[in-house]
């Protein structure tokens, strides 16, 4: 990432996070640092929900792939979540909810569109409870990428809605069996639509490819995306025109952007078969450095960036690569990891630990050959 557009970039911050009725938690109260925050525990002990209550302020809704998340603690009415960020200036969020339902107030007000908020205050998250951009199925990555397209382009997202209502519209007329001039109406503005679409993605994975390419140093193998663009108009169109019959039969229109599978390379090969969990933890982490300085370049915002399970799957080693890394990032880094962590002793981080008691900063630790282990104890 270019120097300039990181100092030309506002780094989003929270500074204080208080829940209450959340999953597991009565009432806590998280303090943050402005660079790396790293939260130890248990597992069962609510790190993630630390994690997931920040998600939903920006977001309103949980990052954990359940449709309905039980994010209300068992017996209570209501969950409640408040969170101090830095944006320019001081802003106040808050979240308040119950079973299926959920409100967001920015400085005091009730958000209707919860995407003015997710714009405006960006927060990006790599979970094992998230979406599976690097494992999951081809609509996942796609989705993923799609989304990031609309955040760095503008105007795209008409493009998108255009696309996919003639997609739609072309689908019902063929039901219909309508005439060959009518689906002829709706094929033009499929390839109308559509090609803008193929050339802002392939624009940003020319980019992001560029920004994976400087993170070498910490996947070791080079990672890349890939999605079809060869789209040639009046191919596209011939095409579109051959298939009427077989896309009736079919039930819907199976070629085009809305189709299309994006691949993560990784040894030449798609990294969710030829990719080891730790190789494919240290793709998904470059990839949200990359992702970030997408943010940076065209919103001029540096994003806070959630990681859960930051060290799962990686040796010692990588484990010290992770947060070597880490700590050269420009944006606020929130992450959590099982207790017993090994920090290396001349990483800049704050690390707290959470257990039944609540949340103290890590007060004991053990030095051992440059390396710092931090030992569980109770918070006073």
């Amino acid at each position: 990432m270019h120097r300039a557009e990181l100092l030309s970039a506002t780094p989003l911050t929270i500074q204080e996070v208080k829940v209450k009725q959340l999953r597991c938690h009565d009432e806590l109260l998280w303090s943050c640092s402005p660079g790396l925050n790293l939260v130890l525990g248990a597992n069962g002990c609510g790190k993630t929900s630390l994690l997931e209550a920040v998600y939903l302020m920006a977001h309103g809704r949980s990052f954990r792939q359940a449709r309905d998340p039980f994010l209300l603690k068992r017996g209570e009415e209501r969950f409640y979540i408040h969170g101090s960020w830095k944006r320019f200036g001081p802003m106040n969020i808050s979240v308040a909810g119950r079973h299926g339902q959920t409100t967001v107030r920015l400085q005091g007000r009730d958000v209707q569109r919860r995407k003015d908020v997710s714009e405006s205050f960006p927060v990006l998250v790599e979970a094992p409870q998230g979406r599976k951009i690097i494992d999951g199925v081809a609509g996942e990555r796609r989705r993923w990428l799609d989304a990031l397209v609309i955040t760095c382009f503008q105007g795209i997202a008409l493009q998108y809605t255009s696309y996919l209502r003639a997609v739609m519209q072309r689908g019902r007329l063929l039901r219909r069996h309508a005439r060959s001039d009518e689906l002829d109406v709706w094929e033009h503005q499929i390839v109308l639509h559509g090609l803008p679409i193929v050339q802002a993605r392939k624009r940003l994975i020319q980019e992001m490819n560029v920004l994976l390419a400087d993170e070498l140093e910490l996947t070791e193998t080079p990672v890349s995306l890939a999605i079809n663009t060869d789209y040639d108009e009046q191919l596209w169109l011939d095409r579109l025109k051959e298939k009427r019959d077989s896309d009736l039969k079919s039930g819907g229109l199976r070629f085009g952007p809305h189709c299309d599978a994006m691949k993560i390379a990784f040894q030449q090969r798609e990294i969710r078969s030829a990719g080891s969990r730790g190789q494919q933890k240290l793709a998904a982490i470059a990839i949200k450095m990359a992702e970030c300085g997408m943010w940076s370049r065209y919103r001029r915002l540096i994003p806070v960036l959630l990681l859960d399970d930051c060290l799962e799957a990686l040796d010692h080693s990588r484990q010290i690569k992770v947060l070597k890394r880490l700590e050269k990032c420009p944006a606020q880094v929130l992450m959590t990891a099982p207790d017993g962590a090994n920090i290396a002793s001349d990483i800049n981080i704050r690390i707290q630990i959470l257990n039944a008691n609540g949340l103290s900063e890590a007060t004991r630790s053990m030095v051992l050959e440059d390396e710092i282990i931090v030992v569980m104890e109770e918070a006073a």
